[in-house]
């Protein structure tokens, strides 16, 4: 049976793994290195998902300067373990294969750098579900999900309309918009329904186990 979405794009963290741990430790170190006050754990939160450069620029009131300072003093301590204080969800394996195998394709677009979102889904063995990887280079800095998600679209050559953006934040509900695909909001990750409504998110999950029923619904 033909899949009603070919195209089905994923966010990483907070939608495939637990990454908060890890980025938030790294977050916390990086600004004791800087000798910044640390912020409560609700804005640390919000350091899940979207690009490093923005988070300490509009979180912490960061100069440019300072933030590749951050950055650097981040990547010094995720890179070597706090990428790995991390996990998948629950039934999230499961869930992948099952929309493999009804035929859709699966693709990544994360804010991450690609070389650390390659190693987590390396590291998960996640990446072998995955036909089409898109992520953010090494500056930290990014854009707008959409910037993403539009080159997977021009690779695979499939209409917007086809395709469905899963993820966990109003990022990932702004870029689905924009780039003219549908979305599905996960509520067990780390960002709010209302935000992700407020970018046009209408349908949304509690569970990887509820993914593939929803989509089969949408």
């Amino acid at each position: 049976m033909k899949p009603k979405r070919l195209l089905v794009l994923f966010d990483l963290d907070g939608t495939l793994t637990d990454s908060g741990p890890g980025i938030i430790a790294s977050v916390r170190y990086a600004l004791e290195q800087m000798k910044k006050p640390i912020p409560p754990c609700d804005v640390l939160r919000q350091f899940i998902g979207p690009p490093l450069f923005d988070s300490f620029t509009k979180l912490c009131g960061m100069s440019e300067e300072e933030t590749k300072k951050a950055i650097a003093y981040f990547h010094r301590i995720y890179n070597s373990n706090g990428v790995y204080n991390n996990s998948v969800y629950p039934g999230i394996p499961e869930m992948l294969e099952e929309l493999r195998s009804a035929g859709s394709k699966l693709a990544i677009a994360t804010s991450k750098p690609r070389s650390i979102a390659k190693l987590v889904l390396e590291h998960f063995d996640l990446l072998k579900y995955f036909s089409y990887f898109s992520a953010a280079d090494e500056s930290d800095k990014g854009g707008g999900k959409e910037m993403l998600i539009r080159p997977i679209l021009e690779t695979t050559g499939c209409k917007p309309s086809d395709a469905v953006m899963i993820g966990d934040t109003k990022f990932d509900a702004a870029g689905a918009r924009k780039a003219g695909t549908s979305f599905l909001g996960v509520l067990y990750g780390f960002g709010k329904e209302d935000e992700m409504r407020r970018e046009g998110g209408r349908v949304f999950v509690t569970s990887p186990a509820e993914i593939a029923g929803a989509l089969a619904a949408y």
